[in-house]
C-alpha cells in the first residue's frame, strides 16, 4: 500500500471512531418522544454519523483481503488474536465487574461460568461491544476472499456485490417498505450481513472509480441519508415509537450512504481541506488510538453521566462531549499503554 492510501485509511478509522463516540453520546435517540425537540435532532445525527460501523468493516476489507500478498494464513490469525480477541475478551470482563460494583446494573449473584461466557459469546457483557461478534465472524470469513487469485479477484468480487446486494439488501428492503409480502427466499450466504462491506471496502480501496460513477454514487449517499432521517422521522411519528424499517447497518440506506463516505474519504484526501498540516498532524496523532478510543469511551461516558449528573438531552452534550471523550481516552490509553500488558488490552 502507498503512502496515500494508508493516509486516507487512517483518515476514515479517525472519523469512524469519532463516529462511534457521537452516536453512543446520542442515546438519547432510543428514548422516543413525539413531542420533545431533543428527538428531531437526535434523529439527525444518528443518521448523519450512522456509517461508523459499516466504514470500519470496510476498512478491515480494504487491508486485509490480500493478506496472502504479505504473510500467511496462521500469522493473519494470530495478528487478529491479539489485536482484537484479547483486547475484546479483557475489556467485556472488565465491563462486567465495571457494572457489578460501579453501576450496580448487574446482581453478582448472577455471575457463574455460564453467565462469563453466554456473555463473551454474544457481546452480550458490554452493550457496545455486539460490534466484535461480527467482526470475528467476517474475519473467519476472510481467508476465502483473500484465496481469490489475484486476476479473477475484481471480476468475482464485484459480481458477489452486485448479487448479494440486491439479493440480500434491495428485495428485502422493497418487501418491507412497500409491505408487498413477496415470499422472497432467494439470499447469497457468501456475502450475507458484514461481509459485503468486506468486499465493497477492498473494490473501492483497490481500484479508481471513473467520476461519472463516483458522482452517482455520491448522489445515491445523499438518497440513502435522506431516506433515513425522513423515513425513520415519519414512520416514528405515526406509529408513536421508533420504527426501524429505514434503519440497520446491512440495509439500503445504510449501504449507500456508508459506500459514499468511504468513496468520498478517498477521494478528498489530498485535497484543500486534508493537506492543511493542521489537519495532518491531526490525523498522525489520533491513528493509534481509535481502537483504543472505541474500547474504554463507553465507560467515560457512565462515568461522566453518573459522577456530573449531565443532561443527556441537551445538544451541546451530544456534539460537543465526543471531543472530551476522545481527549480523556487518549490520556487514559497513554497511561495504560505504559504499564505490563498494557498494549496487550489496548493495541
Amino acid at each position: 500500500m502507498d503512502r496515500n492510501k494508508n493516509d486516507y485509511i487512517s483518515f476514515a478509522s479517525v472519523i469512524s471512531a469519532f463516529a462511534v463516540v457521537v452516536l453512543h453520546t446520542n442515546g438519547c435517540f432510543w428514548s422516543f418522544s413525539k413531542t420533545a425537540r431533543y428527538w428531531k435532532t437526535a434523529n439527525i445525527i444518528e443518521c448523519v454519523f450512522y456509517f461508523a460501523v459499516p466504514i470500519f468493516f470496510m476498512i478491515s476489507g480494504a487491508t486485509l483481503l490480500d493478506f496472502f500478498q504479505r504473510y500467511g494464513l496462521r500469522e493473519f490469525l494470530i495478528k487478529r488474536i491479539r489485536k482484537t480477541v484479547v483486547p475484546y475478551i479483557f475489556w467485556s470482563l472488565f465491563g462486567l465487574g465495571f457494572q457489578v460494583y460501579y453501576l450496580k446494573s448487574v446482581d453478582k449473584e448472577m455471575i457463574n461460568g455460564k453467565y462469563i461466557i453466554n456473555g463473551l459469546l454474544s457481546g452480550g457483557h458490554v452493550s457496545i461491544y455486539w460490534f466484535f461478534i461480527p467482526l470475528f465472524c467476517a474475519y473467519l470469513s476472510i481467508p476465502l476472499f483473500a484465496a481469490l487469485a489475484e486476476e479473477l479477484r475484481k471480476k468475482v468480487l464485484c459480481y458477489m456485490a452486485i448479487i448479494c446486494f440486491l439479493l440480500n439488501c434491495v428485495m428485502p428492503f422493497l418487501n418491507s417498505v412497500y409491505r408487498i409480502q413477496i415470499k422472497y427466499q432467494f439470499s447469497v450466504a457468501v456475502g450475507s450481513g458484514y461481509l459485503l462491506y468486506l468486499i465493497l471496502g477492498y473494490l473501492l480501496y483497490k481500484y479508481e472509480v471513473k467520476d461519472k460513477v463516483r458522482y452517482s454514487i455520491y448522489a445515491l449517499g445523499i438518497v440513502g441519508l435522506l431516506m433515513h432521517i425522513l423515513g425513520t422521522y415519519r414512520l416514528s411519528m405515526a406509529a408513536g415509537e421508533i420504527v426501524s424499517t429505514y434503519k440497520g447497518y446491512t440495509n439500503v440506506p445504510c449501504i449507500l450512504y456508508s459506500v459514499a463516505v468511504f468513496l468520498f474519504v478517498k477521494y478528498a484526501w489530498g485535497g484543500k481541506a486534508t493537506s492543511v498540516c493542521l489537519v495532518n498532524r491531526i490525523m498522525y496523532f489520533l491513528k493509534d488510538y481509535t481502537f483504543g478510543v472505541y474500547l474504554i469511551h463507553w465507560y467515560i461516558i457512565q462515568i461522566a453521566i453518573r459522577e456530573f449528573d449531565v443532561n443527556t438531552q441537551s445538544i451541546y452534550y451530544r456534539l460537543g462531549f465526543p471531543f472530551a471523550i476522545v481527549a480523556v481516552a487518549i490520556v487514559l490509553i497513554q497511561l495504560i499503554r505504559k504499564i505490563p500488558f498494557g498494549k496487550s488490552i489496548l493495541p
